[in-house]
């Protein structure tokens, strides 16, 4: 018996409310930081929620929660 693949899962900050988690897109990791930005804006992620992690001190990026499911 073949094992099952996984699926990779995005989860970013409050997700839930607009829909996510969603599966990642296939070309992840080939992405830059304002690709994935975009990416999460097209799949109905706030653009003020992306800004205000992009332009934390703490952060360069929106801090998602990644899993395999």
């Amino acid at each position: 018996m073949e094992p099952k693949s996984k699926t990779l899962f995005i989860d970013p900050p409050t997700g839930w409310l607009y829909g996510f988690p969603k599966e990642a897109p296939v070309n992840l990791r080939q992405m830059d930081a304002d690709q994935f930005h975009e990416w999460l804006i097209s799949n109905g992620y706030p653009q003020e929620q992306v800004d205000y992690w992009k332009n934390s001190p703490k952060y360069n990026s929106v801090p998602c929660r990644f899993f395999e499911a």
